[in-house]
Order: C-alpha cells, then structure tokens, then sequence
C-alpha cells in the first residue's frame, strides 16, 4: 500500500512539475517564436519597397498623362477658384455666403497645408447639397470641419441656419 501511494504523489508531482514548466517557459517560448516570425514577415515585406517605389514612379507618371490630356491646370490663384465655386453653387442652392477668411498655412514635414474658413447662411439641405458638391470635387480639397449653427432672429421671429466650413487643401513643396 506504501508503494502505492508513492506512485500517486510521485505522479501528481511529475504533472504539477511538468504543467509549471509549460506555464512558465515553454509558453513563453512559443509566443517568442511567433513574435519572431511575425518580425520576420515585416522584414520580407520591407524587402519589397524598392519594387512598390518603382510600382509608385510608374502609376504616377500614367496619372501625369491622364491630367494632361484631360487638360486639368492648376491655379495659381485657388483662393479665387474655390470662391467662383462656392458661388455658382451657393445661387443655384439659394445661399447667401456670410464670410470668406483668409487661407491658413501651415508648412511641416515637406508638405503645406492651407485651411480656408467660410461661413454659408441658407436651409439645411441646401447646405448640404453644397457641401456634397464640393466633396464631391477632388480638385477643391477636402472638408476638415464642419459646424451647424442655428440662430433666431427676433426681428424676423424666423430660425436661421449657419454653417461654418473649414476645407484644406494639400500642396507638396
């Protein structure tokens, strides 16, 4: 019976002994090991830049022939384009623009950033067919924010409907 109950506490042992060795070194191993095939997955994948600058120059320079023909010339004036849009589709919509500020630069890391500010004053979907319009239109840039503002005027007793736009637009140096 002595001999019997050695075997059991000698089993139970070897299974605890071998169940914290899997807890604490070999599962750490395996995750280790998956850590390192995945990091070697990423360095392959960077192998294969040199192939997608080239893939990039390529798609680029076809892009350049398409604008061309096309005929798109870019403004020096964007300031003057995005108001002559804003108001063609401000009269077909019926709003009124309220403010046009100053275009906002910012220059960081080799690109700039203009921000035009706007104000528009009209009905809701009016508004918003504008604003579809101009997300729409790839060659304006594209809308960072926007803010709904609705007021009362008690001259009137009507409810008005602001909107203040900001759209960027993006400019390699």
């Amino acid at each position: 019976m002595k001999l019997n109950n050695k075997n059991k506490l000698f089993l139970a042992g070897f299974l605890l002994i071998c169940y914290l060795c899997y807890s604490f070194a070999i599962s750490n191993t395996i995750n280790y090991y998956k850590e390192y095939k995945n990091k070697q997955e990423e360095i392959t994948a960077d192998s294969n830049m040199p192939k997608l600058v080239g893939q990039l120059i390529q798609k680029e320079k076809q892009l350049d022939q398409v604008l061309s023909y096309y005929d798109i010339n870019v403004s020096e004036s964007f300031q003057n384009d995005l108001l002559k849009q804003l108001t063609t589709y401000s009269d077909s919509y019926h709003l009124k623009i309220v403010d046009f500020q100053e275009p906002h630069a910012i220059s960081q890391k080799g690109f700039t950033t203009t921000s035009y500010i706007f104000s528009l004053e009209g009905s809701f979907n009016g508004c918003l067919a504008l604003l579809n319009k101009i997300e729409n239109n790839p060659a304006l840039g594209t809308v960072r924010h926007l803010n709904f503002i609705k007021k009362k005027n008690y001259k009137t007793n009507t409810d008005q409907l602001f909107v203040d736009v900001i759209m960027q637009k993006n400019k390699g140096i």
